[in-house]
């Protein structure tokens, strides 16, 4: 796929709570995401070998658009580079039969933060900040995802997508690229759906990328075989694309719809310790993605 890609990104990772149990390394390359947070052991290839490993449950993810896009970038490219990103994740090939994983565009919201509401309507929110970036490396950092997750079972309740256009110049063409909008959410919808960086230098899930380059719009085969570990053909759930709680546009879901929803969940900015299930929240999973340029790299 092009030229080697260069170690040019870094991720930093941000964390709540704490719930672990022994999992099984991958034998792939690929690492995936799991319920450990902060200083995790990992393997010799650099993946973590404790906690419950993530994954949606459902065979298709609702997504939402945060209406005001970008002031940068006319909305309806945006909509079209987020349509195409998502769909370079679905229907892929895993032998012979497709990975259980899809995506459904649901109606845009005015929510613009990241959150998870306990017992209201959420959504799972691609979102641009375009004047103020509140995360470390305000110069270098292209984008944030955050997953809340149960941390006993691994399964994802939410994810959002903040894209750094305030210090970053994020652009759509084809041929005139400065820091490609797509390559940007191709990657970060591997950590919406549950992986963490690879090994393979040529995976698009490694944490490397340069400026001006669109090779990571493309999945190589560590990728796919990532998301086919996770959501193997054989795996069975239900298509409901609906957010935990049905579909909400305002922040705290103030402004539900009638889509419906299952009902247990915990709020994004704590954990209470009393909660059913223990859920944790994942400020990432790769939360900021960091481009080297010259002399603007951050340590």
């Amino acid at each position: 796929m092009g030229a080697p890609r260069r170690a040019t990104l870094r991720f930093t990772s941000i964390a709540i709570g704490v719930a672990l149990a022994i999992v099984a390394s991958p034998a792939a390359a690929f690492c995936r995401s799991t319920t450990c947070t902060g200083d995790c052991p990992r393997d010799a290839d650099g993946c973590k070998t404790t906690g419950k490993q993530l994954f949606w449950p459902g065979v298709c993810v609702g997504v939402s658009l945060q209406r005001d896009g970008s002031v940068n970038i006319p909305i309806a490219d945006v909509r079209s580079v987020v349509a195409t990103s998502f769909a370079t994740w679905s229907a892929l090939d895993c032998g012979g039969a497709a990975a259980t994983i899809s995506f459904s565009q649901l109606a845009d919201v005015s929510c613009h933060q990241t959150e998870f509401n306990t017992s209201a309507p959420n959504a799972n929110i691609i979102l641009f900040q375009d004047t103020q970036w509140h995360y470390k490396g305000v110069d270098n950092t292209l984008a944030k995802t955050t997953v809340t997750f149960d941390a006993k079972t691994g399964e994802i309740l939410d994810a959002d997508i903040e894209l750094n256009h305030a210090y970053n110049e994020l652009t759509v063409s084809d041929t005139t690229v400065v820091v490609d909008l797509q390559s940007v959410l191709t990657h970060e919808i591997g950590h919406f759906i549950g992986l963490d960086h690879s090994p393979d230098p040529d995976a698009t899930m490694f944490a490397g990328y340069d400026d001006g380059s669109t090779n990571l719009r493309t999945l190589e085969a560590d990728d796919i075989a990532a998301a086919c570990a996770v959501y193997p053909p054989t795996r069975s759930g239900k298509c409901e694309p609906a957010p935990r709680n049905g579909l909400g546009d305002a922040c705290g879901a103030s402004a539900p719809t009638t889509s419906g929803g299952e009902t247990s969940g915990c709020a994004i900015a704590a954990a209470p310790s009393n909660t059913a299930n223990r859920l944790l929240s994942l400020l990432g999973l790769g939360l900021a993605l960091r481009v080297r340029r010259r002399d603007r790299f951050r340590s």
